[in-house]
């Protein structure tokens, strides 16, 4: 497998990972911590602010990393 397909890989993944954690963190603070929130602000915030500034951030951070191991 080409180096350059290995890093837009681990991109990928990273955007996936990075969308995940804030979207599974709400549902287990809603569920299981007993935050209660009417008006959605804080879903919207979950998926629409932080999930895609997590996301660039771990597939920027996972995509440095392989292409420091695939060096």
């Amino acid at each position: 497998m080409p180096r350059a397909f290995k890093i837009v890989l681990a991109f990928l993944a990273g955007l996936i990972a990075g969308e995940a954690v804030p979207i599974l963190y709400y549902i287990v603070a809603t569920n299981y911590f007993g935050l209660f929130e009417r008006d959605g602000g804080g879903a919207m915030g979950a998926i629409f602010i932080l999930g895609p500034v997590l996301a660039f951030v771990l597939g920027s951070i996972a995509a440095i990393v392989a292409a420091r191991r695939t060096a």
